[in-house]
């Protein structure tokens, strides 16, 4: 047991024994039950949490091989011109242009197939207004990219790809299921990519699942500060209005609280922080390491602050221009 762990124990233990001994002390019944509550809930709280936690990866070879590698990903591969995100075009298009990594966004069909798409709707990608989650993969393979007429990659072709061209991969996972953490179990351990492939989400149930599944997987928590509350990057545009505004902005203070206090990414055993670029800092990266975690960012396009990210921060970051962000690394390599 860790030196942490136990300073946590001990803790644990005299808030314990202060609320025996206030208990005993105090006349009245109702203040000993109330005293009893706020010493006896952290104990269990903190109980619970060493019990179900994961643990982060510690010492690993492929961890340390990943992120030494690992400096510019291409958000959603490299999509310009007639070049459609998430295709494998977009995915050699970042190989070209110097990316180590690409992000893809993971979709499950109704006959449960990982599919590569960032929307549950290909609307936006093919002008076919469908839901992901209601067609076949057949049905699904029908459509094709409205800039290129190409077809759309399911999961396993996108990472046979990779595999072929040696490129990292990070999985951007949404409303896990037990198929897809199985999928991705076999797929890591087939094609030996426990040193190539990290899984990340917002939802930290998903990233709980993956870990408790495989926990040599790789796995990161991504973060916005202000994500439930604001629908744009940039924290501005309200997601609701009136109260459920307000409650919205009090679940974010509270994840943000759980967070960057590391509780919530030690409890889920993630390897690595994936916080907007406006959310990084050298204080939350030197913390992150602290704690065998990394940090990385989304979404840097500006030449400035890929800079900033490589040179001071030390930190990688996804980009949607894996042209500029290319050509600022290459500068920045011995």
């Amino acid at each position: 047991m860790d030196f942490q762990s136990l300073t946590y124990i001990a803790w644990a233990l005299l808030f314990v024994l202060l609320s025996v001994i206030s208990a005993f002390a105090c006349k009245y019944v109702t203040m000993r039950i109330i005293l009893v509550s706020i010493f006896v809930y952290p104990f269990i709280f903190a109980a619970l949490f060493f019990i179900f936690r994961h643990h982060t990866i510690v010492n690993s070879g492929n961890k340390t091989a990943f992120f030494e590698r690992f400096k510019v990903g291409a958000h959603r591969g490299s999509h310009y011109g007639n070049i459609p995100e998430n295709s494998l075009e977009a995915f050699a298009a970042a190989k070209m242009e110097g990316a180590q990594l690409v992000e893809m966004d993971l979709q499950t069909t109704s006959d449960g197939v990982a599919v590569i798409c960032h929307d549950p709707n290909t609307l936006a990608v093919t002008g076919v207004d469908r839901e992901i989650s209601k067609m076949t993969l057949a049905e699904f393979k029908q459509l094709r990219f409205t800039l290129n007429n190409g077809s759309l990659p399911t999961f396993e072709e996108a990472v046979e790809w990779c595999v072929q061209n040696d490129m990292m991969m990070l999985w951007d996972i949404k409303d896990v299921t037990d198929n897809m953490t199985s999928t991705f179990s076999k797929l890591i351990q087939i094609n030996n990519l426990y040193g190539k492939v990290i899984v990340s989400g917002f939802n930290p149930i998903d990233i709980y699942k993956v870990k408790s599944r495989d926990p040599n997987i790789l796995t990161g928590f991504t973060y916005r500060s202000s994500e439930l509350s604001t629908v744009d990057e940039d924290g501005v545009k309200p997601r609701f209005q009136g109260i459920l505004h307000v409650i919205a902005l009090m679940v974010d203070n509270v994840l943000t609280a759980l967070v960057k206090s590391f509780a919530m990414p030690t409890f889920l055993g993630a390897d690595m922080l994936l916080f907007h670029c406006n959310d990084v800092s050298r204080y939350g990266a030197m913390e992150a390491r602290r704690n065998d975690m990394y940090m990385a960012a989304w979404t840097s396009n500006i030449r400035e602050e890929m800079e900033f990210f490589l040179n001071y921060l030390h930190v990688p970051f996804l980009t949607d221009d894996a042209r500029l962000a290319g050509r600022v690394a290459r500068n920045l390599t011995p």
